[in-house]
């Protein structure tokens, strides 16, 4: 039975397809094949191993920074999924943290009313749209 390669989790295709993995990069230029032979030459050869050392630390850098940025948005969501707890269960506390929830529960509630606002303009302009096209 065949399967599809960007549902298959642990395949190169899911990576990509699900930002796992870095998809563009102009370091991935350089490892495209090059159908015309190349008279050898010392010097080119040479310049060209270095050329790839140097093609290996870009990409290298920019892996770990890649990874870096996908890992600091899962820390962002599970921080806010922790404070919306807290937020939730502010008359269980006590102390400091108390007053901490506290603050994360106006924040959560500014929030809200933000997108509030949004849902209210959308659904405005989405209405007289529609009243727009029927009058005509």
């Amino acid at each position: 039975m065949k399967h599809n390669p960007r549902r298959m989790k642990w395949t190169k295709a899911y990576r990509r397809a699900h930002g796992k993995e870095m998809v563009m990069d102009s370091t991935f230029n350089f490892e495209k094949k090059r159908l015309t032979p190349v008279r050898y030459n010392r010097d080119l050869m040479v310049k060209t191993v270095q050329a790839m050392q140097v093609v290996n630390r870009i990409r290298e850098v920019r892996k770990e920074r890649f990874a870096k940025q996908r890992l600091a948005t899962q820390l962002r969501k599970r921080q806010t999924s922790a404070q919306k707890e807290a937020a939730k269960g502010v008359h269980l506390l006590e102390g400091p943290s108390k007053i901490t929830a506290l603050a994360y529960q106006k924040e959560l509630e500014q929030a809200s009313k933000v997108k509030a606002k949004r849902k209210v303009k959308i659904s405005k302009a989405a209405s007289s749209g529609a009243a727009m096209e029927t009058e005509e």
